[in-house]
């Protein structure tokens, strides 16, 4: 625009009459004013601000880390960056100062690098509950190594399902609900021992039968059966000490054959009425023995006397068997 402005003061001085001056003037202002020169510099560095911040927005928005809430709030704050920097080049007036607040301006917008919060806190919230899950199920030794082991995939699972419902999300409601639930469904896998209380139900069962078969034996004393079925509950206690402190189902199982096992070994000998008996018996045969060296009696009267002895022994041991207690026993 100088140079024109130069050219046209050059034709007026050239110009050697007035309307020769005029009209330079007037060729000159006319030149002067067709200088409209077009900006270059500011809406370039523009442009590549708006760019960087387009870029961002998208990275953004391909972030599925972040929710909704957070990706507004990234993409407002890339904005104010944006706005901030094309403002700094606005109010540059060199070329230089305008490069600079360009190179700051895209620096800043790709700096906002947001970090999630909800889905990540929320994954962990997940994942918390887990972990306390499989310290009650590890904790639980009504459990073998295989209940466990089901407990813990099934709790698993749950969490598993939960983390992918919150990466679903798209809300900060969202992910809470899917949090919230999570944790519910893992809290809710109580895995119910089934192999322990299966074996012991059959010691149980065994201790039962045997018990009711001691009852039923005449041969014994109330004593007797007493401390037999003592015996049996030794066997039956022990067994189920050993099923409780089995770790795997073949374990358990195997502390449950032997248990039964045990309990059905066990068939107590009748002690007091077959000795009481045995010494009827054996008075029997000393009485017939002095029957038969008496011999002021007469054979028959020999065998009458026998008879009656052994009538009456026989008579002792029905006596014997109907008595119920030792001492019932010793006063035949």
């Amino acid at each position: 625009m100088l140079r024109k402005a130069d050219a046209a003061k050059t034709a007026i001085d050239n110009a050697t009459t007035n309307d020769a001056v005029t009209q330079a003037k007037n060729d000159g202002a006319t030149s002067v004013d067709s200088v409209n020169p077009t900006p270059v510099a500011k809406p370039a560095a523009k442009k590549a601000v708006e760019d960087a911040l387009a870029d961002k927005i998208k990275a953004i928005e391909a972030n599925n880390d972040l929710t909704d809430e957070e990706k507004t709030a990234a993409k407002q704050e890339a904005q104010a960056k944006a706005d901030a920097a094309k403002q700094a080049i606005d109010n540059a007036t060199t070329n230089a100062a305008v490069e600079q607040a360009k190179a700051k301006g895209t620096t800043e917008v790709n700096n906002v690098n947001p970090t999630p919060v909800a889905k990540p806190a929320a994954k962990k919230a997940v994942e918390d509950a887990l972990a306390d899950k499989i310290k009650v199920i590890e904790a639980n030794n009504d459990l073998t190594d295989e209940e466990k082991t089901a407990a813990k995939q099934e709790a698993q699972a749950k969490a598993d399902a939960a983390k992918q419902t919150i990466d679903n999300a798209t809300t900060n409601a969202g992910v809470e609900q899917a949090k919230n639930d999570g944790a519910t469904s893992v809290n809710s896998v109580n895995p119910t021992p089934v192999a322990k209380p299966a074996a012991k139900k059959a010691i149980e069962d065994a201790l039962k039968a045997k018990e009711a078969e001691i009852d039923s034996r005449d041969d014994l004393t109330s004593e007797e059966k007493l401390s037999a079925k003592e015996e049996a509950k030794i066997k039956a206690d022990a067994a189920k000490q050993a099923i409780d402190k089995a770790t795997t189902n073949v374990d358990v199982e195997n502390a449950k054959t032997t248990g039964v096992a045990d309990v059905n070994s066990l068939n107590p000998v009748a002690v007091k009425k077959s000795e009481a008996k045995k010494a009827v018996d054996e008075a029997l045969k000393v009485k017939e023995a002095e029957i038969d060296a008496n011999n002021d009696l007469t054979a028959e009267e020999k065998l009458a006397a026998k008879e009656e002895a052994k009538a009456k022994a026989d008579a002792a041991k029905q006596e014997i068997d109907g008595a119920d207690t030792d001492i019932k026993v010793d006063e035949k």
